[in-house]
């Protein structure tokens, strides 16, 4: 078993979830927990997904790159199964193989009463009627071939609200790509927790069930006083 943490150090609550979830087997471990205790934020993910270069996806969504992630309310990691894993797995055209991005980032107080269930859903790329009709008035607009598969909204507990949302997109004149995305925030909004799986629909079609099992294992816990 092997953990990674990004910057964050593992508390004794990971291990108890991490019991939980993990059936001990002889020979190499085929899963790595991905923790951010601090947040209380947790994934399983195969170890063929190997993580990408953190400094590189930053600066591709935006953020300060002389500012470490965590100095800007950022918790944020990717990983790819392909063999040479890239950022442009994650954000680009076309992902060969599965990948996941994982976010948990500090709200604004200003923007707090702005996260509704629509809003999580149109994190990254747009799902609801409104948030698609938005880009359909976008000439320029990358994304294409739109397909809904699953919606759902997501009470787990503790505060904690959110939806998964399962859909189709072709980006910028690629392969039509599947996407995988659980969006959560915490009771006063004051944090969002995200995490994004994808791969070309034909890669999808294959590995479905690792996509699942991966998104699945998505866990967040909200602090109590």
């Amino acid at each position: 078993m092997r953990f990674r943490t990004g910057q964050r150090s593992v508390a004794a609550l990971i291990v108890a979830v991490v019991g939980a979830l993990l059936t001990v087997s002889c020979g190499s471990p085929e899963y790595a927990y991905i923790a951010n205790s601090d947040d209380r934020t947790y994934v399983r993910l195969p170890v063929a997904w190997q993580a990408v270069d953190e400094t590189e996806l930053a600066t591709s969504l935006g953020l300060d790159p002389s500012l470490t992630a965590a100095d800007q309310g950022v918790w944020l990691e990717g990983y790819d199964a392909d063999l040479l894993p890239s950022t442009a797995h994650l954000l680009g055209p076309h992902a060969p193989a599965p990948t996941g991005l994982l976010l948990v980032q500090d709200v604004p107080q200003p923007m707090r009463g702005t996260y509704s269930l629509d809003r999580l859903r149109d994190l990254f790329q747009p799902t609801s009627p409104s948030g698609r009709q938005q880009l359909a008035a976008n000439p320029g607009a990358a994304l294409s071939d739109f397909a809904l598969l699953a919606d759902e909204v997501l009470t787990p507990g503790d505060g904690i609200r959110g939806v998964h949302v399962v859909y189709r997109y072709r980006v910028a004149g690629g392969p039509v790509q599947v996407f995988d995305k659980t969006a959560y925030v915490n009771d006063d909004a004051s944090k969002l927790y995200v995490f994004v799986a994808r791969c070309s629909s034909e890669c999808y079609a294959q590995r479905q069930q690792e996509i699942q099992r991966a998104v699945s294992s998505f866990t967040v816990l909200e602090d109590r006083p």
